[in-house]
C-alpha cells in the first residue's frame, strides 16, 4: 500500500480526537476545579506520570517555553504531587496524582457512555482496527524513536466501555504521531523548537508577523520578542525571508522544500506499520471515523 494513499487519515484521525475532547475535557476541567486538582496534571498526563523534568517534557513538546513548566514544578511539589528526587531538576510523580488525574479522565469519558448506547456505528469493530494499529506500532522498528507512546498516562484498560477504549487507541495513535513527526523534525531544530513553530506559521498562513505568533501560539508561553529571535533565527538559517508588508515574513524555496521533505518522513514513519490493511479493510477503517465523527459531532450539539 503507497503512504500517498493513507496520508487523507491523518487528518480524519485528528478531527475525531478534537470531537472526543470537546465532549469530555469540559467535565475534566469541572471534575478538576471541583477537586482541587490541578488542571496541568491532565495535560502533564501525555508526557507521562511517572517523572516530570524539563529534559523529559521537552522530549514530547520541544515547541514550549520551558520556563512555565519550571515555574510550576514548585507549585505542585508544595501541594504534594511531585516529590523532589536525587537529581537537580527532576521530580517522582505521587500515586495520588495518578490517582487524581484518573479520576477526572473518568468523570470526561463517563459522558460518552451514552453516545456509546445510541450509536448504530459498529464500534467493535472500529476498535479491532485502531487495536491492530496500535499493536504494529508499538512493534515497529525504530526510527521513529518510541517515546510519546511509550510513556503517555493510560487510564482505560480492556473492562473500559468500547468508546472509551476506543478514545484511548486513538489517543495512542496520536502520541505514535508525534513520535514520527519529532524523528522526521528534530535533527533540523535540535533544542530551537521556536524557530521550527516559526516556520510551520509562517509556511501554513497561521501567523506571519512576531505579534502574530504571540497571539496564535500563547498557549506555547513565549512573547513577541522572543518570536522576533526566531525569525532572525530562521532568516539565518535560510528558511524565511521579509515579505512584502513590513514585519512580515515567508517561507523560501529552502524552508518550503524542508518542510515538504519533513512531512513526508513524518508520514513515511506513520504509516508504515499499516501496511497488514488491505484496500478493503482501509476503506471500511476511513468509513467507520468518518461516521464517528460526524456523529460525535452531532451528538456534542445535542447535550
Amino acid at each position: 500500500m503507497e503512504i500517498t494513499s493513507l496520508t487523507k487519515f491523518w487528518h480524519l484521525i485528528h478531527s475525531v480526537i478534537q470531537e472526543f475532547w470537546a465532549i469530555t475535557e469540559p467535565h475534566i476541567e469541572d471534575a478538576a476545579v471541583h477537586n482541587n486538582i490541578p488542571i496541568e496534571l491532565y495535560y502533564y498526563g501525555e508526557f507521562g506520570l511517572n517523572n516530570f523534568s524539563i529534559e523529559e517534557f521537552q522530549r514530547r513538546d520541544p515547541f514550549s517555553n520551558p520556563e512555565q513548566f519550571e515555574r510550576l514544578f514548585p507549585r505542585l511539589e508544595i501541594k504534594g504531587w511531585i516529590i523532589p528526587m536525587r537529581d537537580e531538576g527532576r521530580y517522582e510523580v505521587t500515586e495520588k496524582t495518578r490517582g487524581a488525574v484518573r479520576q477526572i479522565i473518568q468523570a470526561g469519558d463517563s459522558h460518552l457512555l451514552k453516545f456509546e448506547s445510541a450509536t448504530d456505528i459498529n464500534l467493535e469493530r472500529l476498535l479491532s482496527f485502531l487495536k491492530q494499529i496500535v499493536l504494529a506500532n508499538n512493534a515497529a522498528p525504530e526510527p521513529p524513536e518510541k517515546w510519546a507512546i511509550e510513556k503517555r498516562f493510560h487510564v482505560a484498560n480492556k473492562n473500559s466501555p468500547v468508546i472509551v477504549q476506543i478514545r484511548e487507541c486513538l489517543m495512542d495513535i496520536f502520541a505514535y504521531h508525534d513520535d514520527a513527526h519529532l524523528s522526521a523534525a528534530r535533527p533540523h531544530f535540535n533544542q530551537a523548537g521556536i524557530v521550527w513553530s516559526v516556520l510551520g506559521a509562517v509556511a501554513t498562513g497561521g501567523a506571519v508577523t512576531a505579534e502574530q505568533m504571540a497571539e496564535t501560539m500563547s498557549f506555547r508561553g513565549y512573547d513577541s520578542y522572543e518570536y522576533e529571535a526566531a525569525i532572525k533565527a530562521a532568516i539565518q538559517v535560510g528558511w524565511l525571508e521579509a515579505a512584502d508588508v513590513a514585519g512580515a515574513f515567508r517561507p523560501t524555496q529552502q524552508g518550503r522544500t524542508l518542510r515538504e521533505q519533513v512531512e513526508k518522513l513524518t508520514d513515511d514513519y506513520f504509516y508504515a506499520p499499516w501496511a497488514t490493511f488491505s484496500s478493503n479493510e482501509l476503506d471500511e477503517l476511513y468509513n467507520l471515523l468518518t461516521k464517528l465523527r460526524e456523529q460525535l459531532h452531532g451528538f456534542k450539539k445535542s447535550i
